[in-house]
Parts: C-alpha cells; structure tokens; sequence
C-alpha cells in the first residue's frame, strides 16, 4: 500500500528496511532459533496461532478501510530502521524464516549458511516487494474508485485469510 500511497521514491527506504530485516530475521533463524522451537512443540503451536491471529487482524483491518487513503501532513512510509524493526517483530515473518531454516539445512558451517540464508531472503524478498512497490504505484489512481477499492482490499483479505487457515492446518 505504501506505493500507491507515497510513490516509489519516497517509499524506497522502508523497501530497503524491509529487505535488511528480513536477511537479518532469515539469519537468526539460521544460526539455532528453529532448534529451540523444534524443542519446544507448544512453542511452535503459540508462534503459529500468533501469526494466524495477526494475519487475521489484518484481513479484518483491510476489509474496513474505506478507501485508499491519501498522503496527508503526518502520513508517510517507514523509514529504513523503522522498517528493519518492524520485519523484527513481524510474527508472519517469524514464522516463515524459522520454517525455512528448519527445513533446509545446507550442511555448510554456521557463517556461510547464515550468510546464504541472509542473501537469499534478502533477495526474493527486494525481487516480491519491488513488484508489489510497482503494482502499488501503478494502480493507485485506480484504487480511488470505490467499486475498485471494494474489490482489491476483499479479494486480498480473502487470500490474507486462506494464508491464515494454512498456517494453522499445517
């Protein structure tokens, strides 16, 4: 949303942010956090119904803007370190690097392994949110139009909860 809502420029930094936050996160998981979870079952079942839930809040949070909101005096994107931050505490994410990690072990010792882990997040992560950066900007003066503002935010909520419910089935 970001994109359509300040333009790519002004949101480069929080894009930045997002791609060093994700490495980083991408990284601890690979340097033993998914060990302690795999450890800890009841701790992996919280994690899951945690992102579960906040997925869900955001769906419901979606379905009830109103329209695209417009840039205003006290609106902008996340700034870089507050978009590094953000992927930090972000559960969805969480959830998906320590999957990852769990579930690929490269047999490489722990720096390369990390260092592989950190670029390849850091990279499908610049390649998805670069595209949604673009599709955000491209489409925002379409997203103006009620009827079309319905639709976008519905069907995203609806693919927002699908994600949910597969965490949680998994």
């Amino acid at each position: 949303m970001s994109g359509a809502k300040f333009g790519i420029k002004a949101t480069l930094p929080h894009l930045l942010g997002v791609v060093i936050g994700t490495g980083m996160l991408a990284t601890l998981s690979s340097f033993g956090v998914n060990s302690i979870i795999l450890r800890l079952p009841a701790f992996e079942a919280l994690l899951k119904v945690i992102s579960a839930g906040w997925i869900t809040f955001l769906a419901v949070q979606l379905l009830y803007k109103e329209n695209i909101e417009i840039a205003g005096r006290n609106s902008r994107p996340f700034k870089f370190f507050e978009a590094i931050l953000f992927q930090l505490i972000n559960p969805k994410l969480w959830a998906l690097t320590l999957s990852a990690s769990a579930g690929f072990n490269l047999d490489y010792p722990i720096l390369i392994e990390a260092s592989i882990f950190f670029v390849l997040f850091a990279l499908i992560n610049l390649a998805v949110c670069s595209l949604w950066l673009a599709f955000g900007k491209y489409v925002s003066h379409y997203l103006k139009k009620k009827i079309i503002w319905r639709c976008f935010v519905t069907v995203m909520a609806i693919f927002l909860l699908g994600s949910a419910y597969f965490i949680l089935i998994k």
